[in-house]
């Protein structure tokens, strides 16, 4: 540390392939470097009213490097402040630009009137939530329906069951433009297993292993919804889960009336399947698989180890090693990546959609063996989106 004033003659940012532009503002959170003399006098750097991180080791006598604080200023000033040891100050006109807000993800596509929808993404800011404006396609959220906001995640009540769309989120700083998913996408509806179990939805329990069909209010997201529970542990065979039998089910078109076979009108190559899960207990070992085939071919699929496509889902093994979640998230597999045999072969994506089988059990591959566990999983609202 020095003593005296800092000189600043000038701020670009720290990429040397941008060292000619000359900087009177950026974005929070990009990378800048000050230019001057005497900036080892510096001892704290504020941006507005926003202290910023300062790292000694990146100051020297005349280069100052630090980033934009990504936080939002309670009072707007459009300076910088360098600050010294003996708290005196010297001034620099500078603006923190604010990004337009972005949005990565809904945690749950399918939500109830009057609950809670969760956007993720960044840049929702804003000095009170009234300032933050909200769109499922044309439909504006009400003010009195936005629950709560910070930097990264944005709450609201879903508004009624006939609107459905894109969603965009507009703020003071930009909008964030519509999401490429749609809030309510029910194309290519598969089962929301509403109607009873020989009545239209196509749904069968693997024999001898009933995955059963509920609508308990306390865990009920659309209506019915099908629970899988029981215990996983390995089996003598390597790469093997035993105790599996009780989480199969089948969806068959024509066995029941009201299914179209193909399950759904899109191409294959170029579509999701998409579904709400909840998951209550601890899940650490084996998969969930997914694998189509043709109206009429039964549990067969289930057992076509070496030529059956199927996708594969397991969370827990990028989620410390067991998985649940906080009540009904939206999961999405792309169908082109379903086309693996059980050993994890890539043998083509399947020929025949007229038929879906759902299981969580290891057919022989090491990698999802995993720890015992005695998981409780909750499926609702399968589609197959383009």
């Amino acid at each position: 540390m020095t003593g005296g004033l800092p000189e600043i003659t000038f701020i670009r940012y720290q990429n040397p392939d941008m060292a000619g532009l000359l900087l009177d503002g950026a974005y929070m959170g990009d990378n800048i470097l000050i230019i001057g003399d005497n900036l080892t006098s510096v001892q704290e750097v504020w941006f507005n009213n926003i202290k910023a991180l300062l790292n000694i080791n990146f100051v020297t006598k005349n280069t100052l490097f630090v980033n934009v604080p990504r936080d939002l200023p309670s009072v707007r000033t459009d300076k910088i402040y360098f600050v010294t040891a003996k708290k005196d100050t010297v001034k620099y006109d500078f603006e923190v630009k604010i990004p337009a807000p972005v949005i990565y993800r809904m945690k749950c596509e399918f939500v109830p009137e009057g609950k809670d929808v969760v956007l993720y993404g960044d840049y929702f800011m804003a000095s009170n939530v009234s300032l933050i404006k909200v769109f499922v396609g044309d439909y504006e959220i009400p003010g009195s329906d936005m629950v709560s906001f910070e930097k990264t995640k944005l709450v609201f009540k879903a508004p009624s069951m006939d609107i459905k769309g894109q969603i965009e989120v507009k703020t003071l700083y930009g909008n964030s433009g519509r999401t490429k998913d749609i809030f309510r996408d029910d194309r290519g509806w598969i089962t929301g297993f509403e109607d009873d179990e020989n009545g239209g939805t196509g749904f069968v329990p693997g024999w001898g292993r009933p995955a059963r069909i509920e609508n308990n209010p306390e865990l009920v997201l659309m209506g019915k919804y099908v629970r899988f529970q029981g215990d996983l542990k390995p089996d003598a065979n390597p790469g093997w889960a035993s105790g599996y039998d009780f989480m199969v089910i089948n969806i068959w078109s024509q066995v029941n009336s009201g299914m179209s076979d193909p399950l759904f009108p899109s191409h294959p190559a170029t579509s999701t399947l998409k579904f709400e899960v909840n998951v209550l207990e601890n899940w650490s070992m084996a998969p969930m698989i997914f694998m189509f085939d043709a109206a009429g071919t039964n549990e067969s699929w289930c057992w076509a180890d070496d030529t059956g496509s199927r996708g594969f889902w397991a969370p827990w093994l990028t989620s410390g090693g067991s998985y649940t979640t906080d009540g009904w998230e939206t999961i999405a597999i792309p169908l082109s990546e379903c086309k693996y045999n059980g050993k994890g072969v890539d043998v083509g994506l399947a020929t025949s959609y007229g038929q879906l089988g759902i299981a969580v059990m290891n057919r022989g591959m090491e990698a999802y063996d995993g720890t015992p566990c005695s998981p409780v999983i909750l499926i609702d609202n399968i589609r197959v989106v383009p």
